[in-house]
């Protein structure tokens, strides 16, 4: 909207009921659509200036059309968030949350009405301003112009004896050499060679009070032993990934940096170049990564913002890929499992089985597979990550869904279900 250049976000407006409901519809990651509607945000900034979308003006004396412009407003709002998906869709999604709403002949978009109002505030104070400037004139012309700071004889003289008091007493003081304080910003003396041994640890000088941090890493931290060579078997396995994700996409040329960060990503991983891939993996299926133009680029995936929102805290060592089906199957909630787990395996989700092998059937109620998970950061990343799949499972085996279960929800049915921890 024009006079802002700037978009702001209510503090609950992430967790809204409103976001929640668009991106389930979406079936998009919350988090991009948040992302979505800043980018909406920021093209209306400029092209509602009524935070409305008004009606064509109608030609041949005809009233306007709101219905026959709605697919326009329609193409304009998805063009500006760069939805990929079924066309439409974006537009009904957000009617349906009610942050799209239909008033009258036109449709308001809610994101916009602070900025409205804030508009319409300094309109007002622009025009309270005129008026008083106004005011003002009129007055001085109708009679005498008001006396201006220093026009009477009176005031003049006043004046200039104060200068010269203040002359005076400047002549009078004394100069002063200004000295610093001792010991306050004094240099920091460099250590004298002789107190630092060939084999000590270097280490950054620091003022007097701080902390003395190391230059070198802890004897334990993990060092990446990536070459350039590993890093380029990588980036080929990272497009052989894209091109299955994406078929008929041209094959990229490897980043400049792709080798340091293959060097750094290793280390953050424990060395563990497979959870790197799983990374890669959660990317390219992710409604991130697709909707880039172009899509899953190698050189997005990098970002230290992309890539570790993809990779797993650590990969289960207690269940082996090669044996993703070992479940119990005297109960119904176990037979059932193991149909979800049966049917991910064999439509290509094994990398998926990892996770959700840990995960222990615990009933099925009207419907719904009920799954005991260890605690709640493990919740999060299964629903996050893989969620949506294992609810078209159950429902490809004739289920309603899923519902996950933390053992403080209930801890006398899932007293003995869950593995010890340690």
């Amino acid at each position: 909207m024009a006079g802002l250049d700037w978009v702001q976000v209510d503090v609950g407006f992430p967790m809204s009921l409103a976001v929640v409901c668009a991106a389930r519809a979406l079936g998009m990651d919350r988090r991009a659509f948040l992302g979505a509607m800043v980018e909406l945000q920021i093209w209306a900034v400029q092209a509602l200036p009524s935070g409305r979308f008004e009606p064509f003006a109608a030609s041949d004396g005809q009233l306007a059309d709101a219905s026959a412009d709605e697919a326009v407003w329609c193409e304009a709002v998805e063009s500006a968030v760069r939805w990929t998906g079924a066309p439409g869709a974006f537009w009904n999604a957000l009617l349906r949350a009610r942050i799209l709403v239909r008033e009258e002949d036109g449709v308001r978009l809610t994101l916009c009405d602070r900025y409205v109002q804030v508009l319409e505030k300094r309109s007002k104070e622009a025009e309270r301003k005129r008026r008083e400037r106004a005011n003002k004139a009129a007055a001085a012309s109708g009679g005498r112009p008001a006396d201006a700071p220093g026009t009477s004889s009176a005031r003049r003289r006043r004046e200039k004896e104060s200068e010269k008091k203040i002359l005076s007493a400047a002549a009078e003081v004394p100069e002063v050499e200004v000295r610093a304080p001792v010991g306050l910003l004094a240099p920091v003396p460099s250590l004298p060679d002789e107190d630092v041994s060939a084999d000590a640890d270097p280490i950054q000088l620091a003022l007097p009070g701080t902390h003395l941090v190391p230059a070198s890493l802890p004897p334990d931290a993990p060092v990446s032993t990536s070459s350039s060579s590993q890093a380029a078997a990588f980036f080929e396995a990272f497009q052989d990934e894209r091109g299955k994700a994406f078929p008929g996409v041209p094959r990229e040329d490897m980043p400049a940096g792709w080798a340091d960060w293959h060097a750094q990503a290793l280390t953050k991983v424990g060395g563990d170049e497979g959870r790197l891939l799983e990374a890669c993996r959660g990317y390219l299926r992710s409604d991130w990564g697709r909707s880039r133009q172009p899509m899953g680029t190698a050189l997005a995936f990098c970002s230290p913002k992309v890539w570790t929102r993809y990779v797993s805290p650590s990969r289960p060592e207690s269940v082996e890929a090669s044996e993703p089906l070992s479940v119990d199957v005297s109960t119904e909630a176990g037979r059932r499992w193991h149909e979800c787990l049966t049917w991910l395996h064999d439509n290509g989700k094994r990398y998926a089985l990892t996770w959700l092998t840990r995960a222990c059937p615990v009933d099925v109620e009207n419907g719904h597979l009920m799954l005991a998970v260890p605690d709640r950061y493990f919740l999060q990343w299964v629903e996050e990550h893989y969620g949506q799949m294992v609810e078209g499972a159950a429902r490809e085996i004739g289920l309603r869904g899923v519902r996950w279960l933390l053992p403080e929800e209930d801890p006398g049915r899932m007293r003995g279900l869950m593995p010890a921890k340690g």
